[in-house]
Parts: C-alpha cells; structure tokens; sequence
C-alpha cells in the first residue's frame, strides 16, 4: 500500500513548524516545561491535532489506548523488582564485583542494547533505571550510562518486529514483492549496521563509568518502593505516550509535505525530526513496499540514530529519565552531542558502503 500524500496548506505547515519549534525548544529553556514535561507534551499534541483538524473519535481511542501495554508492562516490571530485588540483586552484585566498572557497565549497555529487540524497549528501560538505582554513582556519571544505554536499546530495537511499532511498520509494509519481508528480514539487513554501533557505544559507557569503581556503593534496597509511587510513574508515562500519539498524528501533514518526497541521503538528515514524532509514524509515511534497499537503510538507520537526542523522542528515554528523575537539560546535554557524532558516523559510512 502506497503512501498517500494530500495537499496541506501553506498556514497549517507554518503552524504546525511554530508548534514543531515549541517542542524543541521550550523543554530545554523553561524549569516549568522541563518539571511538567508530560502535561507541555499533551498541550502541545493537542494544539498539533487541532490546527491539522485531526481530532477523530478514532484517534480519542487510539490516544487513550495506545498507552495501555506500556503502562501495563511499567506495573509488573516495577513490582516484580518492588517484591524480588534482593534476590535479582545478589546476582547483579556478583556481576559487578566479578569485573571493573568500566567492563560491567560497558557489558550491561551492550546486552540491554542487543536483546531489546526480544523483551521490548520498555523492559530494557526499566531493567537499566532499576540497576542504576541500585548501584549508586554520581549524578552526572548515571545521566551519561543512562543516555548511552538509551541509544543502545533504540538503536538495537530494530532487528525484530517485536520490540516497538517500527518494526513491526516496515515488516507488514514490506511484506509484499519484492521484498517479501518475514520475521527475520530486519536482523538480516540491519545486524552489521547496528551491532558495531551498540558496541562503540557500550565503550562509550563503560568510559563514562571509568572512575565509578572508588565511589560506587552497591547497596540492596531493604524499604520497598509504595505502591501511590509506581502508580504516579506509571500514570505519569501513560501520559507521556498519549501525547506521543497525539503530536505524531498532529504533526503528520508537516511530515507529508516535507519529507515524503526525498531521496535516500536526504531523508536520513531529515529524520532527525524523530526526535519530536514518533518513529513509527514516520516510517508509516516514508516507507513504501517500492522502496529500494539503499533508501530503506538510509531511512530506517537515520530513525534509529537520531531517537534519543532529547527525552521525548523515544519510548525507553521517557521510562528511564522517570525513573531516574533525569531533567531535559540534563539528557539533551549529553544526549545531542552523542547523537550528532553518531550521525555523522553513520552519514559517512551509508556514503561509503551503499
């Protein structure tokens, strides 16, 4: 099935760039946004889908629904760790003291980033989020594995269908000739493309965690989480999706007339604005079953690369920076330097091999 492009007017494009620019910006200048970021983004969703007339009884439904699995999976994972940790914790432990900081987080990172595409992106978050807890190290040091973990995991997502909507979006796209995409194909196309880059990242974290071994403290949680705290984080994350959904399909006609229409090199650049629309709504616009192999990898590793850069750009930053109580500022401080020497990695090597 083909995308369908319709004609958008030249005042809803710049209404929907100025709410775009908004989005951007305001998490990163304002304390207010950057404390009620998930109420800012449901302001901001809303205000996308009124000025494209986008409000359907459909897209109440979806909005309303869509956070439901991820909410769920938030309840069980928090209270499985909530009631179990001493036990999942000594065998952490153990890993910890086996090796330096700098081989264990490095090692960590690389099988969060490696088997998210198996036991989805949110468990993968929230795994991370509950070991840093655990095992206390500076504030400064725990943003920097967190963000570089966060990369590893999106990144990683992937290689199946079954971690997060993306995927899922090109296999059932690409089902049908020539492509005739099963479950494998994604692993098939994208390993040698995303292992190297889950790797160097995995170094990156373990670099960041150099110096952890003289002021980590690893310490068994003997006072259990309240239940009111894991339903206000989870109520908070509900949140946070709906208003993803809600600026995907607001901001949709702005990504029609925009990008629809490039090629392979270009549309990586301009799939930075995966940093603000959901991955999977833009893979749903770009991709056709047509489309060439050069350009699917140009597409699909330009999405990948640039999710992280700021917290609402993908699923796991906005689990993990919950968790964690990591402000906007202080991703995008780290995360957006990362993200850009990532990209500009990646432009380089697209260039060369395809």
């Amino acid at each position: 099935m083909e995308t369908v492009v319709t004609q958008v007017p030249l005042w809803m494009n710049i209404l929907l760039g100025i709410i775009a620019l908004h989005l951007l910006i305001m998490p990163l200048t304002s304390r207010w946004v950057e404390s009620h970021l998930e109420l800012f983004l449901l302001a901001i969703g809303a205000a996308a889908v009124t000025v494209s007339g986008g409000w359907s009884g459909s897209l109440i439904r979806q909005t309303l629904s869509s956070p439901v699995y991820v909410s769920f999976i938030v309840v069980v994972v928090s209270v499985i760790f909530n009631n179990y940790s001493r036990y999942i914790f000594r065998v952490l432990f153990a890993f910890f003291r086996a090796l330096e900081p700098r081989y264990s987080f490095a090692l960590l990172v690389f099988l969060l980033g490696m088997t998210s595409s198996l036991v989805s992106v949110t468990v993968s978050a929230l795994v991370l989020a509950e070991v840093l807890q655990v095992v206390n190290l500076e504030h400064d040091t725990t943003v920097k594995i967190t963000v570089f973990a966060c990369y590893a995991i999106g990144l990683g997502a992937v290689l199946t269908p079954l971690a997060e909507p993306m995927g899922l979006v090109i296999n059932n796209t690409l089902s049908v000739p020539p492509h005739n995409a099963d479950f494998f194909f994604l692993l098939r196309h994208f390993f040698w493309w995303i292992a190297p880059a889950v790797c160097g990242i995995s170094v990156a974290a373990g670099y960041a965690a150099r110096h952890a071994g003289t002021t980590m403290q690893m310490h068994i949680r003997e006072d259990k989480e309240n239940y009111s705290s894991i339903l206000r984080r989870t109520l908070h994350i509900y949140m946070f999706v709906a208003a993803l959904t809600l600026i995907s399909a607001g901001l949709r006609p702005l990504a029609q007339s925009t990008i629809v229409h490039l090629g392979g090199k270009v549309l990586f650049l301009a799939n930075a604005v995966s940093v603000i629309i959901d991955n999977a709504t833009l893979a749903a616009i770009e991709i056709v079953p047509t489309i060439s192999k050069a350009d699917l990898i140009y597409m699909v590793i330009g999405l990948a690369a640039f999710g992280s850069m700021l917290v609402q750009g993908n699923l796991p930053n906005i689990v993990a920076a919950e968790k964690l109580g990591i402000k906007s500022r202080e991703w995008a401080r780290v995360a957006v330097p990362t993200g850009l020497v990532l990209m500009g990695t990646y432009f380089i090597m697209l260039s060369i091999f395809l």
